[in-house]
């Protein structure tokens, strides 16, 4: 069952990466708007660690989307 689903997980991290850089955010700046470390942005975007519900709202906060959109390949 679980190879009938796209890797989400890869997916948002890609996401969020693309995000932060055609928004022209440094990691740095990224992580000061979400109250978070860069190492911890850089673990999401590496996919060293899975992001959690409340983390994907406050990302979509940040850049004025809705949550859905980070399911969606960019």
């Amino acid at each position: 069952m679980q190879g009938e689903f796209p890797n989400y997980y890869n997916i948002i991290s890609n996401n969020i990466k693309h995000l932060r850089i055609s928004n022209g955010l440094s990691q740095e700046s990224f992580a000061e708007k979400l109250g978070c470390s860069r190492e911890y942005i850089s673990t999401l975007e590496n996919y060293h660690e899975q992001i959690s519900l409340q983390m994907i709202l406050n990302i979509s906060k940040v850049f004025n989307i809705k949550p859905q959109t980070f399911f969606d390949e960019m």
